[in-house]
């Protein structure tokens, strides 16, 4: 998206508010991949290990390295305010 960005040309306030809503909807993913796969980790229960658990969703919707990256941490840091699960 940042290669468009260069390509047009937007006032300072434009490309501001663009970049906030592109933040604002990179984080909406991530928080959605969190909550899945904090589900998938409940519904598997005993049955595997937090992390092979969470290597299973990221391998299952394909995430890129820095996504998995992000996904990863806020669960762990999730799952440290919980319970445990394991």
């Amino acid at each position: 998206m940042l290669k468009w960005l260069k390509r047009r040309r937007l006032s300072p306030e434009a490309r501001r508010k663009l970049l906030i809503i592109a933040a604002r909807s990179e984080e909406a993913v991530i928080e959605t991949h969190v909550s899945n796969a904090i589900q998938l980790l409940q519904a598997l229960g005993d049955e595997v290990e937090v992390n092979r658990g969470v290597e299973l969703y990221i391998e299952m919707m394909s995430l890129n390295d820095t996504l998995s990256a992000a996904v990863t941490n806020r669960i762990l840091a999730r799952l440290d305010d919980r319970p445990s699960m394991h």
